[in-house]
């Protein structure tokens, strides 16, 4: 028995090592449609790590570029040490280039800063130390293009070549990335010509820059000279992918949105989401940092971006969390790998990447070694669900994309993909389920589109004779009431009548009055029984209520942000019937302090029945956007509409409730706003202070408990 105790505990010695190695250390994850964090399995894992002080050719010295060949050869810019080395695809040194030859004179290659490799064999290189850009013959390393210091009136007298990042695209054009260039990259023709710069990034427009605008407005121009410039955000990256596009990467930017962009021949940004939508190439869960007392939101930088030769999928490694991120060419999130840190797989200072094989390559500076991460199964399987759907073979992609859904049932992509597929196909009812679990709302609307015009076109017929149906047998039942009316009847109806006054429940309702002739309902309101009007309130004010909790629930798929699963009534109660209270007694306070005719009731009374048509617009609005399409914006059209006669129906009340002028009533509700931002204050500062008292008491309690 303890022989066998003995050899199990050994064996389990032996197999805990190997469980440790093949769990990663990093998480993997995507975002569902309320950009919340999903896990999902493993996009990458760690196929090899090539260290500095072991690889072929001596240790790295601060390498800051990769690229690979279209024959799988493998250029890393060990800037340090002023050379290039060029490896196979299996990691043995090739050679090491020091020095190239252009117009018969040698080129030493100082400070290799960015690499690129044109399609036909030619090398371009960054040489930041020594301001110069060249362009030779891979094989050869002979060539006949150098620039260095460019002269044309759109740089400036001040303009310093610094040259960190290269690249060129399948036209021949050249683009450099000048370090303390804010006007974006360098383009250059293939024979060496200054043409511009290209795809400037623009400033953004925060507070910030429209109070400088302002005061350098008014300023002289001493005082402007003396101000800090307010410049575009500089690119850090790029590649330029073979169907033409320039990929660039930003940083420092304020937003985490565009820092990943496509740029076209003019320079514009082409990557966006479906819908037109910006994308955040990153993650959609920041972190915040503490700053004394102050925090601030960690946004992500980018350092580098690279495409599949397919321009399918694109990769951009973040230096602020240490993580690569691939996403499709519509934006669709496909893994997430990596992590900061000094295990094996993290990074701490990620500089560059490049794909090799479909294993995606990863520079580290500061580690000095290039990770190479391998696609696991899951990721192969949703990389070829899209290469399936691409070549128009949408039938096997839906195949492949429910594989990809038996092992990731949080894949909202796997479920667009099956829509996309079914769409195809013409079976457009399946595909709108589908599209609905993939949060793919253009396409959604757009498939809607076509059910709801096929639903129409089925049904038009029976809704027309429905509705006449319903019209005849309306005037018939009206008539045959009118003939045969018995005492009985006027009795049970004198019955209830008597109930509703005894329940002060009002028999002919000045509703319609105070909505439709706000002047004259308001004035019998004024002058009325009030007990009567106030259960007319009430229901309005529940019937708001239960809008607003409809309208959190019920607006259609398409206009509905709102996540059913995290509905708090509570909130939903403070922010209807809640403002409702506090209007009501910050309107009293108001009209006590400046001495109006108005009393308490007349104050409710008024703010419900303004409620009315604003309650009405919701109840409506939010049931007809379940019919509408993305572009159709009829059922918001009608809830603003309900709003602004609520507001007018309000200044009509206020006017005749108080007894004031029209300028005055404006006065008196801009007063009751400033009330209700002072209520809301005090009661935050009440809460806070409470919420302190209680704390301090608690500490007070365990204090004496502890030490007596």
């Amino acid at each position: 028995m303890k022989t066998r105790t003995c050899l199990i505990f050994f064996l389990a010695l032996i197999l805990l090592p190997v469980m440790t190695v093949a769990e990663t250390v990093y998480p993997s994850y995507t975002y569902n449609e309320w950009d919340e964090s999903v896990s999902t399995p493993d996009g990458y894992d760690v196929f090899a790590t090539v260290r500095s002080a072991q690889a072929e050719g001596g240790p790295w010295k601060g390498p800051q570029d990769l690229c690979v060949t279209d024959d799988g050869r493998i250029l890393l810019a060990d800037t340090g040490n002023d050379r290039i080395l060029e490896y196979d695809r299996d990691w043995h040194l090739k050679r090491e280039i020091r020095e190239v030859v252009i117009g018969g004179q040698t080129i030493p290659l100082e400070g290799p800063n960015g690499l690129h490799v044109s399609e036909e064999g030619l090398l371009y290189a960054a040489l930041k130390t020594s301001a110069r850009a060249v362009v030779v013959d891979l094989e050869t390393l002979q060539g006949t293009l150098m620039i260095e210091n460019p002269e044309n009136a759109l740089l400036g007298d001040d303009f310093t070549f610094s040259p960190a990042k290269i690249g060129a695209d399948n036209a021949g054009r050249i683009y450099i990335l000048s370090t303390g260039c804010y006007s974006g990259f360098l383009q250059f023709s293939p024979q060496g010509e200054f043409m511009g710069y290209y795809g400037a990034n623009k400033v953004a427009v925060t507070p910030e820059v429209l109070f400088n605008y302002y005061w350098k407005s008014i300023m002289t121009n001493e005082q402007r000279q003396n101000m800090t410039s307010i410049l575009p955000v500089e690119y850090s990256n790029l590649f330029c992918a073979p169907d033409g596009f320039v990929y660039a990467t930003t940083v420092a930017t304020s937003s985490p949105v565009n820092q990943v962009k496509r740029l076209n021949p003019l320079g514009n940004n082409t990557y966006f989401a479906r819908g037109e939508k910006e994308i955040n190439f990153g993650d959609e869960e920041l972190a915040v940092t503490a700053q004394g007392a102050a925090s601030s939101t960690l946004l992500p930088t980018f350092v580098d971006a690279a495409v599949t030769k397919d321009s399918e999928f694109i990769f951009a490694v973040d230096r602020s969390y240490g993580r690569v991120f691939e996403r499709d060419r519509t934006g669709n999130l496909i893994a997430v790998f990596g992590a900061l840190g000094n295990q094996e797989g993290t990074f701490r200072q990620p500089v560059a990447l490049d794909i090799l094989d479909g294993n995606v390559l990863v520079l580290d500076t500061a580690k000095n070694c290039v990770m190479v991460y391998a696609p696991t199964d899951y990721t192969r399987l949703v990389h070829e669900a899209v290469s399936l759907y691409n070549a128009g073979r949408y039938e096997s992609s839906r195949t492949v994309w429910n594989e990809v859904l038996k092992r990731n049932s949080n894949a909202t992509q796997a479920y667009a993909g099956v829509g996309r597929a079914l769409l195809k196909e013409n079976q457009h009812e399946e595909a709108l389920t589908y599209f609905r679990l993939g949060d793919s709302r253009e396409e959604y609307s757009q498939t809607y589109r076509i059910v709801r015009l096929d639903h129409l076109r089925s049904g038009a017929v029976w809704f027309i004779g429905a509705l006449a149906a319903l019209f005849v047998v309306t005037k018939v039942v009206s008539v045959i009431r009118k003939k045969k009316k018995t005492d009985e009847d006027q009795k049970a109806d004198g019955i209830l009548v008597r109930c509703m006054k005894k329940l002060h429940i009002p028999v002919h309702t000045v509703f319609p009055k105070a909505v439709f002739h706000p002047f004259l309902g308001f004035q019998e309101i004024r002058f009325g029984e009030e007990k009567t009007y106030l259960w007319g309130a009430a229901v309005i004010a529940v019937l708001y209520v239960l809008a607003t909790i409809y309208q959190y629930v019920g607006t259609g798929y398409l206009f509905n942000e709102n996540n059913i699963a995290d509905i708090n009534l509570w909130l939903l109660l403070a922010k209807s019937l809640g403002v409702l209270v506090i209007f009501c007694a910050a309107q009293w306070s108001v009209s006590i302090l400046i001495n109006t005719s108005g009393r308490l009731s007349d104050i409710i009374l008024t703010a419900c029945y303004a409620l009315a048509p604003y309650t009405i617009a919701i109840f409506i609005g939010t049931w007809l956007s379940n019919y509408m399409l993305l572009d159709e914006m009829y059922a918001s059209y009608i809830i603003t509409l309900g709003l602004l006669w609520g507001v007018v129906i309000l200044l009509i009340g206020t006017i005749t409730c108080h007894e004031l002028s029209f300028s005055r009533a404006l006065g008196f509700l801009l007063l009751t706003v400033a009330g209700m931002a002072v209520i809301v204050f005090v009661g935050v500062l009440f809460y806070t202070l409470l919420e302190q008292l209680i704390t301090f008491l608690s500490t007070l309690y365990v204090e004496i408990v502890f030490r007596m």
